[in-house]
């Protein structure tokens, strides 16, 4: 079965994304968790470790205008290996393909790690050889993918939109090391050209918000279209 047809769009909840990825192999040490500041104070709450956050933004207007010169003037090269990265091809995907980015570049061992039996594991191993544009081809004939998106849709509280052509984007951030063996903020999207390099990675989270203010709450013009999940620690009960 081919997932060619419109997929209807995730909503933006810790809930739902767990609903996705934990059947196809989420690590129990990690969950998606709201991330309702970027003040540095809140973000010290956020149980360690910090592996991804997602980020659900406004793709209009002098935002979008402003990534697309990015794109255009070739600013963010990534220069390294080890980032894993997909195009999007399928409509609406862009929060599956957000929580992908998310998942398949978390650490290869330890108590983070994919379940090497997983779905995804086995996806993401698969997928390796491949071009970008080939790993979109594979998900599309991917029936279980096609499940995990309609069931986790549904899960969501809010009900169907008769207009699935929406205008917010999901990307997710990660922490790579480049060819020089520092460690960087990386933004993965689809929609781009490739993984593209945000800077320094000192403190994760901490960077991560720093970028967001910068190159997205600023040039929004006061839209407040934004919603940020993060793929963090367990809290303690």
């Amino acid at each position: 079965m081919s997932t060619s047809s419109k997929w209807v769009p995730l909503e933006a909840s810790p809930e739902v994304f767990n609903a996705w990825s934990e059947p196809l192999g989420l690590p129990s040490s990690l969950t998606f968790q709201d991330l309702f500041s970027l003040d540095s104070e809140f973000l010290q709450f956020i149980p360690h470790p910090h592996r991804a956050v997602l980020l659900l933004f406004p793709s209009r207007g002098k935002l979008h205008d402003e990534r697309e010169r990015e794109e255009r003037e070739g600013e963010g090269v990534w220069k390294g290996e080890g980032v894993w990265w997909i195009k999007q091809t399928i409509p609406n995907a862009c929060g599956s393909i957000g929580l992908l980015h998310a998942l398949l570049n978390l650490p290869e061992r330890g108590p983070d790690a994919l379940g090497p039996d997983s779905q995804l594991m086995k996806f993401k191993a698969a997928s390796l050889p491949l071009s970008a544009l080939d790993r979109a081809k594979l998900l599309d004939e991917s029936d279980f993918f096609t499940q995990a998106h309609t069931s986790a849709s549904q899960s969501g509280q809010s009900s169907i939109p008769d207009d699935l052509d929406v205008d917010t984007h999901f990307i997710a951030f990660v922490e790579a090391v480049n060819e020089k063996g520092e460690k960087r903020i990386v933004e993965l999207d689809g929609g781009r050209e490739g993984p593209f390099d945000r800077g320094h990675s000192e403190n994760f989270l901490e960077d991560v918000a720093k970028v967001v203010k910068e190159k997205y709450f600023d040039r929004a013009e006061g839209d407040t279209s934004f919603n940020m999940i993060v793929l963090a620690g367990q809290p303690e009960d």
